[in-house]
């Protein structure tokens, strides 16, 4: 096993949700940008969904997360962001699947 392989199977949270929400280790897919945008994803979460927040809150700032992340945090902070915040959140509340695996992400990332 090379040593580039050694360090992808080392345990780091991309390899915590990706399996359960997308049934398959990504991981092994994806170049390094894209596991970094994962692994910043992931680090937001911890620090920003507490246990005490209703879903559509926690799925709010689910979106905004996955929007800094891919796009930077400046387009989160745009005066038009909002509106497509709330649209992607309604549509993730108004699916079952993607309902679900919203409530496995505060599951695990969620904090007191």
């Amino acid at each position: 096993m090379t040593e580039r392989m050694m360090e992808r199977n080392e345990w780091s949270p991309t390899r915590q949700f990706m399996p359960v929400i997308m049934g398959k280790n990504l991981a092994d897919e994806l170049d390094d940008k894209e596991v970094a945008k994962i692994d910043l994803f992931e680090i937001g979460l911890a620090k920003e969904l507490k246990k005490d927040e209703t879903i559509e809150q926690a799925v709010s700032k689910i979106v905004k997360m996955a929007i800094a992340a891919e796009f930077g945090p400046s387009l989160v902070a745009t005066a038009g962001a909002k509106p497509m915040i709330d649209t992607i959140t309604r549509g993730i509340l108004a699916d079952g699947e993607l309902r679900k695996q919203a409530l496995m992400i505060m599951d695990r990332f969620a904090h007191a």
